[in-house]
């Protein structure tokens, strides 16, 4: 009887609530699908460095020392001076006999021999793209009155910048006692290499050409205006003929300072400012303006 008196007042409290429910059973949460599978990913390889731009090398000035410009009994020898045949087609660098002579620049060069200029170098080189001229631009440059050649002959030969042509001499109509010892160099613009191979360096040969124009246009606008180099006296320009001391100046060539010669030379020593004035470098310093 107790047994089942004690079902019936179980009952009966579960219909008058008084005995609390069993708490519910919670099922484990449904774990969401899961993500797709993204493909492996690569790095891609790291770009490999840019290279620094290539400066283009300096040239090289034609001398290892600077006496300035030769004037004596024999002349002056500026660019453009006056002559008993006309204008001056270069610059006389004074120097010392067997003073070495360097190619300024690498290019192919040929030695040869006349009455006029004695023993010369003839060196043709590329002119800088720096400058955005056309690549096939070229430039005659010519070494005369030499008292030898460093094994040139009258084939052309592939030569570095800074290589010996020569040296220093007094051959020619340079070899009077009233001349002092002197490099003659002249420069010529050509619009491409096998005209600047064929150039002679004739005085009697005043012709133009388009090269000409527009290195002198670039020299002007990239270097003379810039540092206001002019010359005192005379044109930088004589149609193709460019002024060799501001070809090398304007393209980057080192020259060594300014000195007096002792001895005989030093009546025919004329510094570069007795012809040049600039605003942005001195010109009878060690390093002008380069580029």
């Amino acid at each position: 009887m107790r047994t089942h008196a004690s079902l019936l007042l179980a009952l009966a409290a579960l219909q008058t609530g008084c005995v609390e429910p069993a708490p519910p059973v919670r099922s484990a949460p449904i774990a969401a699908d899961p993500a797709p599978l993204e493909p492996a990913r690569i790095a891609a390889p790291a770009p490999a460095p840019a290279e620094p731009p290539r400066a283009l090398p300096r040239w090289v000035w034609v001398l290892p020392v600077d006496h300035g410009i030769r004037a004596d009994r024999g002349g002056a020898g500026g660019f453009l001076a006056p002559r008993a045949h006309g204008k001056h087609n270069g610059i006389d660098l004074l120097a010392p006999l067997g003073t070495p002579v360097r190619a300024p620049c690498a290019g192919k060069a040929r030695a040869g021999q006349n009455s006029s200029h004695g023993k010369w170098v003839q060196l043709v080189c590329a002119l800088p793209s720096e400058l955005g001229l056309e690549p096939a631009r070229r430039v005659s440059l010519f070494f005369a009155h030499l008292k030898d050649v460093a094994g040139l002959g009258e084939a052309m030969a592939e030569v570095a910048a800074g290589a010996e042509l020569g040296s220093v001499g007094k051959t020619g109509n340079a070899s009077s006692a009233i001349i002092a010892a002197h490099l003659h160099l002249e420069a010529i613009v050509h619009d491409d290499e096998p005209s600047a191979l064929a150039e002679h360096h004739s005085g009697r040969d005043q012709s133009d050409t388009r090269g000409a124009r527009e290195v002198g246009g670039a020299l002007s606008s990239r270097c003379l205006g810039p540092a206001g180099l002019a010359s005192k006296a005379e044109s930088l320009w004589r149609a193709r003929r460019a002024d060799p001391f501001v070809l090398l100046v304007c393209l980057g060539a080192e020259k060594p300072a300014y000195t007096r010669p002792s001895g005989k030379l030093a009546e025919a020593s004329y510094p570069w400012s007795s012809e040049y004035s600039a605003t942005g470098f001195d010109v009878d310093a060690g390093n002008p303006a380069g580029k």
